[in-house]
């Protein structure tokens, strides 16, 4: 698939400008189906949800490491789509320091540890906040919670070592391509669109790898993604902040 010259770019400012030369994780954040209808209709959570998700990796690191003064670097962009356009899909993608810096600079590497604490801290944080908003309700709180499967996932299966560039370059770019991709449209007709989806697990086997749309759906399925003016699609937290940096936001 080719890359745009706007992936390239990011993925080249990145390393460049951003990223230190330390372990990276690239961290996923995913809402159960039944809050995501909030983020639709409300787009200022998507800046409350990216918050969340920050404000837990701190806490869970500084308490994975011991380090209460220490500060991971991460990159984060908000997605909204999934395999489908038609799909409003919120979620959040990270690409963090595998471990913490103090102010000396000194960095201290993560030792591998489990998620499942930090996946319920970001739910806790997603429900205080869903409910100061008046989204939600303790009845559906109390709900969500009693569920085996609540919904909500952190993943950092891909880890990049200090060393590779190209790595992290390549991740820079995968989290920040588009809601879809013109090498995946295919026009039979003038009223009909096939938007074609690699499968890529293996329970997927057998099921379709595409779906058909009529102009107006698919219109609507890719506007849907288009953010509000001034968003911030992209931000930096703790090392990689702008304050950090020294760059004026």
């Amino acid at each position: 698939m080719a890359i745009s010259n706007r992936l390239i770019l990011f993925g080249e400012h990145l390393e460049n400008n951003v990223l230190f030369p330390v372990p990276h994780r690239q961290y996923v954040f995913s809402l159960p189906i039944m809050l995501k209808v909030y983020f639709k209709y409300d787009r200022s959570l998507l800046s409350k949800l990216c918050l969340c998700a920050w404000c837990s990796l701190l806490l869970f690191f500084r308490k994975s490491i011991n380090l209460e003064s220490g500060v991971p670097g991460a990159a984060l962009i908000i997605h909204t789509f999934g395999n489908y356009p038609d799909k409003f899909h919120p979620h959040v993608h990270l690409i963090v320091t595998d471990g913490l810096f103090r102010n000396t600079g000194t960095f201290y590497v993560m030792r591998k540890v489990d998620l499942k604490p930090l996946e319920d801290i970001f739910k806790v944080s997603i429900f205080k906040m869903l409910k100061k908003e008046g989204k939600i309700n303790d009845d559906l709180i109390n709900k969500l919670s009693q569920w085996k499967h609540s919904g909500f996932s952190v993943h950092n299966g891909v880890r990049i070592e200090k060393d590779n560039n190209k790595a992290r370059e390549a991740l820079s770019q995968y989290i920040a391509r588009n809601a879809f991709s013109q090498e995946r449209v295919t026009f039979l007709n003038s009223s009909k669109i096939i938007y074609r989806s690699k499968l890529q697990k293996e329970k997927d086997k057998g099921k379709n790898n595409f779906k058909v749309f009529n102009t107006q759906e698919f219109i609507a399925a890719l506007t849907q993604h288009i953010p509000n003016k001034s968003f911030q699609t992209v931000r930096y937290y703790g090392w990689y902040s702008n304050k950090s940096r020294g760059i004026e936001a």
